[in-house]
């Protein structure tokens, strides 16, 4: 189960990253600036997760 949460929290940051670049290019950093945030909370989320398990 942890691990599949760890993988859906990359995917989603990955995803996120990818529609705020897209953003970027067509409407310009402001309206994706959001994107970008989520994008960097849950790669943050997903490495204290990681670091986490490999304390344990």
């Amino acid at each position: 189960m942890k691990l599949l949460l760890n993988t859906i929290l990359f995917a989603m940051a990955a995803g996120f990253l990818l529609i705020g670049i897209h953003q970027h290019m067509t409407l310009g950093f402001i309206n994706a600036y959001w994107l970008y945030m989520l994008s960097i909370g849950l790669l943050l989320w997903y490495q204290m997760r990681k670091k986490r398990k490999e304390q344990n």
